[in-house]
């Protein structure tokens, strides 16, 4: 397959992780975040990267335990999580009604 259609794929991938995590803590979860939908979205991408980038490298913590496309999900979707659950406690008011 062609590199740039690899790296294309992969940062859809990021977008999907980002979106997946931010309606599980938004709307399954049910957690307060500041700007709601759209911040926690954003801050699911950011903690997608991250989360690969830290996580997902070769002797990290999660070593290549689901790599599709040079992207570990396992430890993307882990931080992207984290991240916007911390950002939730930002958010006054705990839980959404």
């Amino acid at each position: 397959m062609e590199e740039w259609l690899r790296n294309l794929i992969g940062y859809g991938l990021y977008v999907l992780v980002g979106f997946l995590s931010a309606v599980f803590v938004y709307f399954i979860l049910r957690k307060r975040v500041l700007g709601r939908f759209l911040v926690a979205f954003i801050i699911g991408i950011i903690g997608a990267v991250f989360g690969d980038f830290l996580l997902g490298r070769p002797n990290g913590i999660f070593d290549r335990l689901s790599d599709i496309f040079n992207i570990n999900m396992l430890a993307a979707m882990f931080l992207s999580c984290i991240l916007i659950l911390l950002y939730s406690f930002a958010a006054p008011g705990g839980k959404r009604k």
